[in-house]
């Protein structure tokens, strides 16, 4: 396993780390799915303590972006 998209969290980052667990839920995806952000570089992962895996809410917003509402309609 690659450890090239993991990162260490300075004081502020820390506090806005989150659990691939919560984030999933906050962008409505399994927690796989950001496992697998991670790992393809599109998210970086904190690990906390070892083992605990986390990322930053701001990037996993900045990740999620809409989509316009144009190309919405013809997906209905």
């Amino acid at each position: 396993m690659s450890h090239r998209n993991y990162g260490h969290a300075s004081g502020t980052d820390a506090r806005r780390l989150i659990s691939l667990k919560t984030a999933a839920s906050l962008v409505d995806v399994d927690a796989k799915t950001i496992r697998n952000w991670i790992h393809a570089g599109q998210l970086r992962g904190f690990r906390v303590n070892g083992h605990l895996l986390r990322v930053n809410h701001a990037e996993l917003l900045a990740l999620v972006q809409p989509v316009a509402s144009s190309l919405m309609e013809g997906a209905e």
